[in-house]
């Protein structure tokens, strides 16, 4: 199985956008792992939190999200 590792997002939802569409063209990646840092510093928190928790391939560590 691939899976892809993303983390420090930090509110950032246009970048978070760019780097699942990036993924979603590699066709291959079957999971997607979020270590944390999500929200904190960017304007997009309620945005983000949307975009993550809507899709079934993402998995999240939660305790590291500030």
């Amino acid at each position: 199985m691939k899976f892809a590792v993303i983390t420090d997002i930090h509110g950032n939802a246009p970048a978070l956008t760019a780097v699942l569409n990036e993924i979603h063209r590699m066709k291959k990646i079957e999971q997607i792992y979020c270590l944390g840092y999500l929200i904190g510093i960017g304007p997009d928190t309620n945005e983000l939190l949307e975009i993550l928790y809507s899709r079934i391939d993402v998995s999240m560590i939660t305790g590291n999200s500030f």
